[in-house]
């Protein structure tokens, strides 16, 4: 995903979007204009369980784990990193930075 702010042509890259349930954060890698990315902690998440369904794979057919919609708030690295780029957050940080839902197939291990 990349912001380019029309004015200027100042732009933040991100890539590598990843989730980590224990954590309960967001990770990516944000390049701010031509730089090299750099990994940074963009976001946290309530995991709310009521909002999950987890299906468990059999041999004829996969697993899934399923999130309805929830709300991620912003880190300090996030906006950070915002600010880096663009001299300001969008929100501040504990904020809602994006609303995300999921679906992972799971298939089960062979041998």
């Amino acid at each position: 995903m990349t912001f380019t702010r029309a004015s200027d042509g100042r732009s933040l890259r991100f890539t590598g979007a990843h989730g980590d349930l224990a954590r309960r954060s967001m990770s990516v890698d944000a390049a701010i204009g031509d730089a090299a990315a750099q990994p940074v902690d963009l976001s946290t998440y309530e995991l709310d369980m009521t909002k999950m369904t987890v299906t468990m794979p059999s041999l004829n057919s996969p697993g899934s784990v399923e999130g309805r919609p929830f709300d991620t708030m912003l880190t300090q690295d996030g906006a950070a990193v915002f600010s880096q780029a663009f001299g300001a957050s969008p929100v501040a940080t504990g904020d809602s930075l994006a609303t995300l839902a999921g679906h992972v197939d799971v298939v089960p291990a062979l041998g």
